[in-house]
């Protein structure tokens, strides 16, 4: 897991496990990733994204969401709590997304900017919220 976290120096172990991811998309520029989390087998993809998705990072969550499209997911959840900046290029890729055949679930509270985005563009409508995890129906 260490290899994974961009915040652990190499070499360095983890004090503590706050969950297990067992894939990470990482943004090549910038500091973006996007984490799935929990059951492999689950039909149900959660994802975790954190960071700030613009056009040098985006790349990671369309990694991620196409991912789960390929693997015949019934249902998206997407964690945005810890997204601190997203432009027109992130939420493009939410609403392809959206588009897919897969449903796509917003997990929250959605950040200041984040919901600010979905405000002024119109777009909040488009998304389904779970104000958090518990709440998404995955625990």
């Amino acid at each position: 897991m260490e290899a994974n976290n961009p915040r652990i120096p190499s070499g360095e172990a983890p004090r503590v496990a706050l969950h297990s991811a067992w894939r990470v998309y990482r943004a090549a520029n910038g500091y973006a990733r996007v984490e799935r989390v929990g059951n492999e087998a689950s039909a149900t993809w959660f994802l975790r994204a954190a960071g700030e998705f613009d056009a040098d990072t985006v790349a990671c969550l369309r990694e991620a969401l196409g991912d789960a499209r390929r693997d015949d997911a019934e249902r998206i959840l997407l964690d945005v709590t810890q997204v601190g900046f997203g432009d027109p290029t992130f939420l493009h890729a939410l609403v392809e997304a959206h588009r897919g055949p897969a449903g796509l679930v917003l997990v929250g509270p959605l950040p200041f900017r984040i919901r600010r985005l979905f405000e002024i563009t119109g777009t909040l409508r488009l998304f389904p919220l779970a104000t958090d995890r518990g709440a998404s129906g995955f625990v």
